[in-house]
């Protein structure tokens, strides 16, 4: 039997006391282990609370050298957040498993990463420029204000049209249900709007109605 560490991260310790994400994670790896023929040899639950100091994660690339261990994440988002980051820890040489994208390689990983920068990044600097836009204008800007909103708005326009080419291509191949496009999305492993999430029909219906 294959064998398996999983390493699992939850951001705040209010989350690491309260079991808050960590359930799901702990859920997805059980399940494709079941499924695969895995051991689970052990867990590491990190409870984050800066993105670059992560004992936990160095501890679980020891464990996975030690035992000839795969490393085992629920998502991508989980093992981390930048490409840097991630870049490492593919030259790590520890075979790594993504539970929500078994099929993704180390060429697939860092790739995913890199969009999911880039789409942060984007996200920010739009909400920067409607923030600063809409002082100018004298709008007062609370936490959850209507500049916020319409910045997420903008950002989630620039989204879709950026996924505008893979749904035309869907639609040739005669992939045009909502349904059938969301469970083609998240097989490919193309990420959504909210980081971390998966494609469901709602999600679909969204983006669609963003392209019209």
């Amino acid at each position: 039997m294959k064998r398996a560490i999983a390493y699992y991260r939850v951001s705040t310790t209010r989350q690491g006391r309260s079991g808050l994400g960590l359930e799901a994670q702990q859920n997805a790896v059980e399940q494709y282990c079941k499924r695969n023929d895995y051991a689970l040899l052990s867990e590491v639950v990190e409870v984050q609370s800066t993105r670059k100091y992560r004992p936990g994660l160095f501890q679980t690339l020891d464990l996975c050298r030690q035992h000839q261990a795969t490393l085992m994440v629920a998502r991508l988002d989980r093992l981390g957040r930048d490409v840097e980051q991630i870049a490492g820890i593919v030259k790590s040489k520890v075979e790594i498993i993504v539970a929500d994208n078994p099929h993704a390689n180390r060429f697939t990983i860092h790739i995913l990463a890199a969009v999911a920068e880039e789409q942060r990044q984007r996200i920010s600097e739009t909400t920067k420029e409607a923030l600063r836009a809409a002082k100018k204008r004298g709008v007062a800007l609370g936490k959850n204000g209507k500049a916020l909103s319409v910045a997420n708005r903008k950002a989630a326009q620039e989204f879709a049209h950026q996924l505008s080419p893979i749904i035309r291509r869907l639609r040739n191949r005669g992939i045009i249900s909502v349904r059938a496009v969301s469970e083609e999305l998240n097989k490919r492993g193309i990420p959504t709007f909210r980081v971390g999430g998966k494609w469901h029909p709602s999600t679909v219906y969204t983006l669609m109605n963003r392209l019209k």
